[in-house]
């Protein structure tokens, strides 16, 4: 928003009727208040149509009842925000048994910086090249990337036209549960084959 009124509409706006914010103070105000009703809009909608993508929850659950797997949440959004939907979605108690769980506000740059990636690693204990991160967006899939970690696309019909794999991408699917996604079919062949080992053969878009 500062970038936009800046250096797009080179001035700040009125908002319900009072001059437009002039020192610095002003605009700072100004933008806190409409990020904090932006939040308040999205938590509202949040609590009336959210629900998790198709598999989600049941890749969830398999790799939380895996001891061997460290599962985790890396979200851009803020934490106010992320943790709504997550409450909403997942639930608190799959919340709880989360391995790490870093969002917006926790660190100092957002996707597509892979800081949130790596800081996830270094939580868990893990080489990044042993991650596997599930994404919906080019955005994500640039921090998965730039972190060297595996990515899984699971795409929307509004980015399903996107150069997924030429950003890298190393598998992507409509959904997770279309293609019938378990831990097997991302795990197996890496313990099988190796870290390059391709994923998802047989699921995964051509």
């Amino acid at each position: 928003m500062f970038f936009h009124f800046r250096n797009t509409t080179k001035e700040f706006p009125m908002v319900a009727g009072k001059p437009a914010p002039a020192t610095p103070e002003e605009q700072q105000a100004l933008i806190d208040a409409l990020q904090s009703d932006k939040t308040n809009r999205y938590k509202q909608l949040v609590e009336e149509t959210a629900v998790p993508r198709p598999g989600v929850i049941e890749l969830m659950d398999e790799a939380l009842s895996d001891p061997t797997i460290a599962v985790g949440v890396c979200s851009a959004s803020t934490k106010e925000a992320a943790q709504k939907t997550l409450s909403m979605t997942i639930g608190h108690e799959r919340m709880n048994k989360l391995d790490v769980c870093i969002l917006g506000d926790d660190v100092s740059e957002k996707k597509p910086s892979p800081m949130i990636y790596n800081e996830a690693a270094k939580r868990i204990g893990l080489p990044n090249d042993k991650c596997v991160v599930i994404e919906d967006s080019l955005v994500g899939l640039r921090a998965a990337k730039g972190a060297g970690m595996r990515c899984i696309i699971t795409y929307t019909d509004s980015t399903e036209n996107e150069d997924f794999y030429g950003e890298g991408a190393d598998a992507k699917v409509p959904n997770l549960a279309s293609r019938g996604v378990t831990l097997s079919s991302i795990f197996d062949p890496i313990k099988e084959k190796g870290l390059d080992a391709e994923i998802l053969v047989g699921k995964k878009d051509q």
